[in-house]
Formats: C-alpha cells, sequence, structure tokens
C-alpha cells in the first residue's frame, strides 16, 4: 500500500500546486497563444508541476509483515548419581523414568506449539542436547546443584517467552546447606515429579554418618565472631544422640549433640567462632563413627580460615548528619577490625570528629592519608574537596589505597564526584544528578555472588532489604563491576559497583538508603547491615604491612569437591605498574592430605570475571585423588623480588551422598511448583498428559517496512527529463 508522509496540510499543498498550474496556464495562453506548439509545451510544464507536486506528498510504500512468535518450553534433567538409586525397590529408578517420561513429552502434541528445548545438569547446566540424546547418556554425576542450574537457566532465558519448565530431578542436592532456596517466587511454571511412594517397609540400611558440607567466612579479622554451619545427614543412628565435634588446628575446642530422623535424613548444625589471633586456622568437623560402619572417612570436613590484621584505620569524612551517617558510625565503631575516624560536618561548617587520634583532622594529605588504608566519602560536594584532596584521594588509590564514594543527593549532583578528578577513580562515570525514589527490590548481581562483601552465608543475601532511593548510572566504568542491582521502572540499574584503579580498588554506592538494611526485621539475627560493612572493609583493607607492595590475586573454583572433580587455579599478580602477567612466570604447589607436594604448571589465560570480564594471568587445573584437605601456594618473581601466597583451600571428599539411597526430597519439588504457578506430579502418566495438552499461546509480531517512492532515480530522472524536453523544444522552434 501507498502511503503519504508530507506534515504539511494537503489542503494547502493541493491550493498551492493549483495555482502553480493555474498561474502557468494563465501565463502561456497569453505570451504564445493557443498555438500546437505551446499547447505541448504547455503539457510538458503541466507534468512536471503535477510530478513535482506528487513528490510533495512524500509517497512511501508500506508493507506490513505479521509473524507468531512461539514460546519455548524447557526441559532440565537431573543426571546425578541419585537418579538410579532407589530408595523404593517397588517402583522403576528416577533415570529411567525421567528418560522415559522425556521420550513421551518430545513426542506429544506440545512440540507443534512450542520448540522443546532439553538440557541436563549434574554439578552445572550441561549444553542443549537432542531429546534421544538423553536415552545414550548415564546418570553418574557426583554431585547436582540444582539452584545453580535453575538459576542458569533463568540466565539463559532471560527476556524470553518461556512457557514452563519440566524439572525430572529428584530434589536431591549435595551443593545445599538448605532448602529455602527454592521459596522464592521463580520466572516460569515448574512442572515436578515424584513418582517414588514411601515403601512400604524401609529398606535395610548399614549404619551410616557423615558430615555433607561446612560454611563460615573464609577471611575473617581478629575479634569478629562468626558461625560456622555444618550439614549431618546419615541413617541407622537409631535414637542416640550423635556427637558433632569442631577442632580447631587439630584440638577439640567445641562439641554439639545431634539427633537424627529414625528413618536417615539430615541436620544442621552451628558452632559460633571467635577469632582472637591473626593467622590461618584450620577447623574440622568430625562426627565419630557409628558401631558397625564401614564408610568412615566422610566422618570429617576441614577448612581453613584467615584471620586478617584489626590495624586498618579507616578515614570516614561527611557532610550535613543524615541517616546514611548516623547508621554507617554504629557500624564502623562496632567493627573490631578497624580503627574508625570519622568526621562529620556540624553547625557552622564545623567537623565533629570521633575516633581519630591527637592531633587528627580531616585534611585528607598525603602525610595523613598514609596512615590510612580505606576512605570513606560522603556527601560531599567537589568544592568541598578541593583540588589538593582530591590530587591526593587520586594519588593515594593509585598507591594502593581503598576508596568508598558512598554519595549521596550533593555528591551525585551537579557538583559532585564526577565533575572533579576523584571521577577518574570512580567506577560510575555518569550519574543522573536527580535521585529516583520509591521502594526498590535489590539483589546481587553474579559478579557480587562471588564478591568477599557477600561472602559467608549464602541464604543470608538471597532477600535483602530494598532501598528507597537510587541514583540511575548511564555508564559504568569499562573496568567496573555492579555487585547490587535494583529493579526499577526504569528497567534493572548498578546500586553498588566496584572496580580495580591503578593498585587499588574503589567502590560507588549508587543510594543514599542504605541504612534501611539495618532496619530488616531479620536484623537480629541476620544483621546484613554490619556484616556487609565488615566484609566490604576486610575486603577492602589489604592485610600487607604497606598497601603499595605487589601481591598474587588467587582463587579457586570450589571449595569442596569428590574424588575424581577437577578444580580450577586462577591468579593474577596486581600491584604493579606495568602489567607483568603477559611475561613473568607462576609456580603453583598444591600439599595433599599426604604431606606429598605437586606441582602444576601455569600457563598464561585470561582471568574471567564473573562479570564476563577478561584480564591477563594464569591458570592451571589439578584433578584430585587422594580425600582431605588440600592446601594452595602460588609463587612468582617480579623485577627480582619473589612474591608468594597462599590461596584458599579445598576440601576432597571420598564418597558422594549421590550414590545413598535417599527417599526424593518432595519438600523442595512441592516448593518449587507451589512458587512458581506450577504443578507437582506423582504420576508419570498424568505428567504427561498434563504437559502434553498445554497449549502455550504465542504472540504477534508486527513490523513494518517503508520504501519512500518519490525518493528514486526514476522519478529525479522524470524531472529532469521534462525540463530539459521543454527546454529543447523551445530552442528547436526558436520560443521565447
Amino acid at each position: 500500500m501507498t502511503v503519504y508522509e508530507h506534515s504539511v496540510s494537503s489542503a494547502w499543498l493541493i491550493l498551492a500546486l493549483a495555482a502553480a498550474a493555474a498561474v502557468c496556464v494563465a501565463s502561456f495562453l497569453r505570451h504564445l497563444g493557443p498555438t500546437r506548439g505551446s499547447s505541448l509545451l504547455l503539457a510538458l510544464r503541466l507534468a512536471f508541476i503535477g510530478l513535482l507536486g506528487w513528490c510533495l506528498f512524500l509517497p512511501q510504500q508500506q508493507q506490513t509483515q505479521t509473524r507468531e512468535l512461539r514460546p519455548r518450553f524447557v526441559v532440565a534433567v537431573d543426571r546425578s548419581a541419585s537418579m538410579v538409586t532407589r530408595f523404593n525397590r517397588d517402583v522403576a529408578d528416577r533415570w529411567t523414568v525421567a528418560q522415559r517420561v522425556l521420550r513421551k513429552v518430545a513426542a506429544s502434541d506440545l512440540a507443534e506449539y512450542c520448540p522443546v528445548d532439553v538440557y541436563t545438569f549434574a554439578g552445572s547446566l550441561e549444553a542443549k542436547t537432542d531429546p534421544g540424546e538423553v536415552d545414550n547418556m548415564r546418570a553418574d554425576g557426583p554431585s547436582t546443584s540444582l539452584q545453580a542450574a535453575l538459576q542458569q537457566l533463568e540466565e539463559r532465558y532471560k527476556g524470553q517467552d518461556v512457557a514452563g519448565l519440566l524439572l525430572l530431578t529428584d530434589g536431591l542436592d549435595t551443593r545445599e546447606v538448605g532448602d529455602k532456596w527454592a521459596l522464592r517466587p521463580w520466572d516460569w511454571p515448574i512442572y515436578t515429579l515424584n513418582h517414588e511412594p514411601p515403601p512400604a517397609r524401609p529398606p535395610e540400611t548399614e549404619p551410616e554418618i557423615r558430615v555433607e558440607s561446612v560454611t563460615t567466612p573464609r577471611r575473617v579479622s581478629v575479634g569478629w565472631s562468626a558461625e560456622l554451619k555444618a550439614v549431618v545427614a546419615g541413617q541407622g543412628t537409631g535414637d542416640k544422640a550423635l556427637s558433632a565435634q569442631l577442632l580447631k588446628n587439630g584440638k577439640r575446642v567445641q562439641e554439639v549433640p545431634v539427633w537424627m530422623p529414625r528413618d536417615g535424613g539430615s541436620r544442621e548444625i552451628t558452632f559460633q567462632l571467635e577469632h582472637p589471633e591473626i593467622g590461618v586456622f584450620l577447623y574440622t568437623v568430625w562426627v565419630p563413627p557409628l558401631p558397625g560402619e564401614a564408610q568412615t572417612n566422610n566422618n570429617s570436613f576441614t577448612m581453613s580460615v584467615q584471620v586478617l590484621d584489626p590495624k586498618n584505620r579507616v578515614l570516614y569524612v561527611e557532610g550535613p548528619p543524615r541517616w546514611e551517617s548516623k547508621f554507617l558510625l554504629r557500624a564502623l565503631q562496632a567493627n573490631s577490625q578497624i580503627s574508625p575516624l570519622c568526621f562529620v560536618r556540624g553547625p557552622g561548617g564545623k567537623f565533629l570528629a570521633t575516633g581519630q587520634p591527637p592531633g587528627m583532622t580531616p585534611e585528607l594529605d598525603d602525610a595523613q592519608l598514609s596512615l590510612l588504608k580505606t576512605v570513606i566519602l560522603g556527601d560531599l560536594t567537589a568544592g568541598e574537596l578541593g583540588e589538593s584532596r582530591v590530587r591526593a584521594i587520586l594519588k593515594f588509590v593509585e598507591s594502593g589505597g581503598s576508596l568508598i564514594l558512598l554519595g549521596g543527593t550533593r555528591a551525585w549532583g551537579a557538583s559532585g564526584f564526577l565533575t572533579c578528578d576523584v571521577g577518574k577513580a570512580s567506577p560510575v562515570k555518569k550519574v543522573a544528578a536527580k535521585a529516583l525514589e520509591g521502594r526498590f527490590a535489590v539483589r546481587l548481581t553474579d559478579a557480587g555472588l562471588a564478591h568477599p562483601a557477600f561472602a559467608g552465608d549464602p541464604t543470608l543475601w538471597k532477600t535483602i532489604p530494598p532501598v528507597l532511593s537510587l541514583f540511575p548510572s548511564s555508564e559504568l566504568a569499562s573496568g567496573a563491576e555492579a555487585l547490587v542491582q535494583a529493579d526499577t521502572p526504569q528497567g534493572q540499574l548498578p546500586a553498588m559497583a566496584a572496580q580495580r584503579y591503578g593498585q587499588g580498588k574503589v567502590v560507588a554506592i549508587l543510594t543514599d538508603s542504605l541504612w534501611r538494611w539495618q532496619l530488616d526485621p531479620d536484623e537480629s539475627r541476620q544483621r546484613p547491615y554490619q556484616r556487609f560493612w565488615d566484609q566490604l572493609l576486610a575486603w577492602l583493607s589489604p592485610a600487607e604491612e604497606r598497601s603499595d607492595t605487589e601481591r598474587i590475586e588467587a582463587t579457586i573454583d570450589k571449595e569442596q569437591v569428590y574424588i575424581g572433580e577437577s578444580v580450577k587455579v586462577r591468579a593474577r599478580i596486581e600491584g604493579v605498574a606495568q602489567d607483568p602477567n603477559d611475561q613473568a612466570a607462576m609456580t603453583c604447589e598444591i600439599t595433599t592430605p599426604a604431606r606429598r607436594r605437586v606441582p602444576l604448571a601455569m600457563t598464561h589465560q585470561p582471568v574471567v570475571t564473573p562479570a564476563g570480564r577478561a584480564f591477563p594471568g594464569f591458570g592451571a587445573e589439578f584433578t584430585a585423588e587422594q580425600p582431605g584437605l588440600h592446601t594452595v601456594v602460588l609463587s612468582s618473581e617480579v623485577a627480582g623480588r619473589k612474591l608468594e601466597v597462599t590461596a584458599p583451600s579445598f576440601f576432597v571428599k571420598s564418597f558422594t551422598p549421590e550414590s545413598v539411597p535417599r527417599a526424593p526430597n518432595a519438600a523442595v519439588m512441592q516448593a518449587l511448583s507451589s512458587n512458581s504457578r506450577g504443578t507437582y506430579f506423582t504420576d508419570p502418566d498424568e505428567l504427561v498428559r498434563a504437559v502434553g495438552q498445554l497449549r502455550p499461546k504465542g504472540r504477534e509480531e508486527t513490523s513494518v517496512t517503508r520504501r519512500a517512492l518519490w525518493h528514486s532515480a526514476l522519478v529525479l530522472s522524470c524531472l529532469m527529463l521534462l525540463l530539459s524536453a521543454e527546454w529543447a523544444i523551445r530552442k528547436f522552434w526558436n520560443m521565447p
């Protein structure tokens, strides 16, 4: 169809064209008369005016195409070893049932209405596969990681139309401490199946007790109390209470009783840890073997905890008092791992000081900053900071100091941090001057989930209290990572970002209502506000006596593995003016429980952050062959100086509970279905019928293509041809 897109009124265009045609006719009749030649010239001129008028209407050819976008249906199949076990011997094993259900669903009418995408998982989400390939697979994975697999599917299909998720699993997970993670809302309906009813007579089981997992902050500071949570599982214990013991460097320090369910199961126990000394300490959770227990090498679990230097001085400079400063002052003073120096601007512009040594002022000069590890800048403008202080702060960060841009309406406003040289170190390059106000739910990004500021109890950070304000950022620095993001009417926006600048670290907080975390109903138990600031400052405060020294930063992708699984070691040299990671050599040595030292060849590999950014570094992979605690030491030489660091340890378990016959975790499967508006089935045939009868509706997407008709070579050529023909005829007939 043809449409016209002129902006001028059609009546005015028609009137103008009619007037032009009338003037043309009158002029020809007056000066040339009604002759044969003048009539031809008049016809050419009127044709030119008519074609030009058609062009003025801006005609376009419009084509509208409508296509249907069909939603997708996702199937996730658990390939861990527990799927081939049978707690009830009267029914088929879970893997056989899952394969049969998958075949029937793939052959049902559902495929006519939406594509069916099939994935398997065992410890991690695997690549998409064909339904027929699952028949050739084996369920032999040593672990599950059900929550991680579901989160990866959510990320993979974010923004896409998904009709539902068929989750073929038994709900047993060797990587999760508890089941509360399943209670959160999910994006799509989840359909689960538990075909295995409880047996009429519980199977005979041998006595077995084991420590499945242990979690505690791996890096703490002197004087900081922490919780160590362990999951103890087993069966055949009867009504007898067990004694779970905590050993510190091989010496028993605590003991708690544990009562196991009569038919077997698991219990979570908690130990309170005190850290009065600096160093690296080994904590072991040990449960004595039961009488007649055959497998005893899984009765203990060991992990290392690094206690940091408490003499980290933190300077906090704030503008006029506000809610954020009120709660932050309390959090800093309650942190025994730092020495806080706090200045808040009071009446008359004078600073009110707390915690400072004699003679300390908020001058922020080189001499003062040399005594500090971290500086927190509150709601201050660039003018209040001044050029000399800004230069000193930038030099402080480049030399290895840490900076927190807490900010506020003035600091993130039109005359705030980003208008001076502090903006060079900021993880945020552009921020809207006016804050959004409302109640915004926040959650950790992938980078935040892996960040030390949110380490420790993983369940604590699943439900972060909302914030009431947000300074919307339009651009992060190239090396920055968003740690926390908020859901706003403008979409997901970063609420907290971090990056390395020079040899230092910089964190930007894009809300002035972080204090709301202190008012969380679970504050007395979870303490999210205090724990966040404690852990953030522990990460920002280096343990070295000097912050401008070279160092090796090392990471290990897993803290707990089973025999036969691999551990990836990644390392990077930092604190050097010129990046040596492309030229230097790195050595890695792993000490096994038998005191055997195993050298690993560290090759040049990019170190990829959780946000997807890659930096030059080193990497190696180690396959666990012996149970117990493994320690990792990395060393390198830079400019004639040897660098060495002890990386986080990892524990190798010889026995995976995946192979122990256990009843399916119906509570997890029911929670996933109910919190996603899905359905929990106990009959495989009923599940196949219900899924096969789904008729998800697609959505129509209309696309419009337009092509200008007037703006073409043919039309322009015709206009020029009409004028040229008229001119040629005039010259040929010697007409004026």
